[in-house]
């Protein structure tokens, strides 16, 4: 290829990377700041959500190049790769503890993250498989039934505490089979077996046609017959035995570890207010929060309704699996729930003294994955009401003094205040909501609210 020609090429991909990060800045300006609506960026307005879309893509563009020349890349970039996994890791943790709600990573369970990272961990491991096989130990075997003894008692201890960081309760066997199928079953067992059938007599086929030709064997030279050598002494059986043993002695430490955490009792003194009746707790330990006798039933409709187990809150909506809203601490707890097709609002209060101190803070969780969407803070400020539209449209009304705020597209506005608002007049109907200021009902529509 000449060089004109290269020149030429390289040109017209320039011009076609260009023109693409021009289209993509257009994009995120329209849809994140002119909340152009066909775009859904409006929903999709984390880290969380650019992760799924390019983790995988990522690692499967990156694989050929790791499997080509992994082990010739030079030092600076298996620094470079090293450091950009610990930034990674770091960004998360602060993402949790701060809490950093651009990140997504807040309300995100370890149930939400396995489905992110498992099928991108599998995919660039492939690499290793074939050499994880030949070098496999006895002491491997020991080490991966710790591994599987561990994620079976966490997922047991996840569904019968129930531990709600875990993000378990509610999810069932085809919510298991979806999560494992494609990133565990399909790349360790269907693509091996699949590829062993398409792939026999393919080379004596191709010897036949003569599209490839069959190399020579060599001869080696003759060696004098070698003395018979006795017979190899058998596999010592207290190996074996060993190996079963130790494997038995960690299932049962899990086991009993499983055991204490599930049906145990915690330390200390509890009060009837924060600990759940025994078959209320029964109820959660069978992954059903939305079962008719499980828990108290906050506030409900021909949507959905929302109950609590002990300190947890569960949305139950029609047609979606039980999503885990909130838990309920010491000097906070989420309150005054509303429902919509395919969200919920609440609002949770946080007092540190007295009601000065105080903060409303709303959150908005979509049903389908549970997300918390754009917390909204109030500071200095409590509830008295709140409402819902279809479209994610949010009022919040306050006491003390009475104010109604209204949260759209992400942005919150002041709608009435003052002594003359009636902090219990708040109601809503489709996407209109109504309240009461000196004496006389106002209206105002909201369209989409903090969830897009």
């Amino acid at each position: 290829m000449s060089a004109p020609t290269r020149m030429h090429q390289m040109r017209r991909r320039s011009i076609f990377v260009a023109a693409g990060v021009v289209a993509l800045i257009v994009l995120l300006i329209g849809g994140y700041g002119a909340h152009w609506a066909w775009t859904g960026f409006s929903d999709n307005d984390t880290l969380w959500d650019w992760l799924q879309l390019l983790l995988l893509p990522i690692i499967i563009a990156g694989l050929p190049l790791l499997l080509a020349h992994g082990d010739f890349m030079e030092r600076r970039v298996r620094v470079l790769a090293v450091c950009v996994v610990v930034a990674f890791v770091a960004l998360v943790v602060l993402g949790y503890v701060i809490p950093w709600n651009w990140t997504g990573f807040p309300g995100n369970k370890l149930w939400d993250w396995l489905g992110l990272i498992l099928l991108p961990l599998v995919v660039a491991s492939i690499r290793l498989w074939p050499e994880i096989r030949r070098r496999f130990a006895p002491r491997h075997a020991v080490a991966f039934t710790a591994l599987v003894s561990a994620l079976v008692a966490l997922v047991l201890v996840g569904y019968l505490r129930p531990w709600t960081w875990t993000g378990f309760t509610g999810n069932t066997l085809w919510d298991w089979i979806q999560l494992l199928a494609v990133p565990v079953l399909v790349p360790t067992v269907v693509v091996p077996v699949a590829v062993a059938y398409l792939a026999a007599g393919v080379e004596e086929r191709e010897l036949e046609a003569g599209v490839k030709t069959a190399e020579p064997e060599p001869h080696p030279a003759p060696t004098p017959e070698p003395h018979p050598a006795p017979a190899p002494a058998p596999t010592p059986a207290p190996a074996r035995a060993a190996i079963v043993a130790a494997s038995a002695g960690i299932a049962l430490v899990v086991g009993g570890v499983v055991g204490a955490l599930a049906f145990g009792t915690d330390s200390g003194t509890s009060t009837s207010s924060t600990a759940a009746p025994p078959t209320t707790a029964a109820a959660a330990a069978a992954g059903a929060p939305c079962a008719g006798s499980a828990g108290t039933t906050l506030i409900g409709n021909g949507d959905g309704h929302v109950v609590r187990i002990g300190q947890t809150y569960y949305a139950c909506l029609t047609g979606h699996k039980p999503i885990v809203l909130a838990k309920g601490r010491k000097g906070s707890a989420p309150g005054y729930f509303a429902v919509s097709p395919s969200r919920v609002a609440f609002v949770n209060e946080s007092c540190t003294g007295g009601p000065s101190t105080c903060a409303a803070q709303v959150k908005v969780a979509r049903v389908s994955d549970g997300r918390i969407f754009n917390p909204q803070t109030v500071p200095g400020a409590r509830a008295s009401a709140l409402a819902l539209t279809p479209g994610g449209g949010i009022a919040l009304m306050l006491r003390d003094p009475p104010k109604l705020l209204l949260i759209e597209r992400g942005q919150m506005r002041t709608a009435a205040q003052g002594s003359g608002l009636d902090a219990t007049s708040l109601a809503q109907a489709g996407g209109t909501v109504y309240w009461r200021m000196n004496g006389r009902t106002d209206s105002a529509q909201l369209g989409s609210g903090a969830s897009g």
